[in-house]
């Protein structure tokens, strides 16, 4: 009988030891996988605060590279180039003085009374020499409108311009065409034209 019983109780002493050992295994587990999960979950926090730390930096980087490129782009647009200034119009005052031409020139009719001419065609003194020198000519008296014998007197002369080649023009009628708002250059080619004799 007392060796059943010793038997019973090493059985039951047993049972406890491996029962304990069950549990002490189990509670080791159970810790180790809290621990774990524990660890996973912090690993997670931590990659999340370094996952929003990076996306907060790539927005940065994103937007300084933006505000980079916006300013090439500006820097680097080409100005629009500046409008072409038309050619100036001469004026006549600007080229031969303030008074270019007589300004009442009169011829005597047959009766006594006077009339008058057309001003355009009687350069004073300044500007005939002004002419004379823009040719290359020097400056003649002449009048254009009476001959000699003439009952109709012309009471101031004609200030003309005789060219190498013996030719005259009239210094008046050159000064009048820089009234019109011509250019320069085409100012050249009525003046040629008429050096030249020639109407177009």
């Amino acid at each position: 009988m007392a060796h059943v019983t010793a038997s019973l109780n090493r059985s039951y002493q047993t049972d406890l030891t491996t029962l304990g050992s069950v549990r002490k295994q189990s509670a080791t587990s159970t810790t180790s996988s809290t621990g774990t999960a524990s660890s996973a979950t912090s690993a997670a926090t931590s990659g999340a605060s370094t996952s929003g730390a990076s996306s907060s930096g790539e927005d940065d980087f994103q937007a300084l590279f933006s505000s980079q490129t916006s300013s090439e782009t500006t820097s680097t647009t080409p100005a629009a180039p500046a409008a072409a200034t038309p050619e100036a119009a001469p004026t006549p005052e600007a080229v031969f003085g303030a008074s270019p031409w007589v300004s009442d020139p009169t011829g005597t009719n047959p009766d006594g009374s006077t009339f008058s001419y057309n001003s355009l065609y009687f350069a004073t003194p300044q500007a005939a020499t002004q002419v004379a020198q823009m040719l290359g000519g020097t400056v003649v008296s002449s009048n254009e409108f009476t001959s000699a014998g003439s009952p109709f007197v012309q009471n101031q002369p004609n200030l003309m311009v005789q060219m190498p080649n013996g030719s005259t023009v009239n210094a008046g009628l050159i000064a009048s065409f820089y009234t019109h708002g011509y250019p320069q250059s085409y100012i050249n080619t009525l003046i040629s034209n008429v050096i030249s004799g020639s109407n177009s």
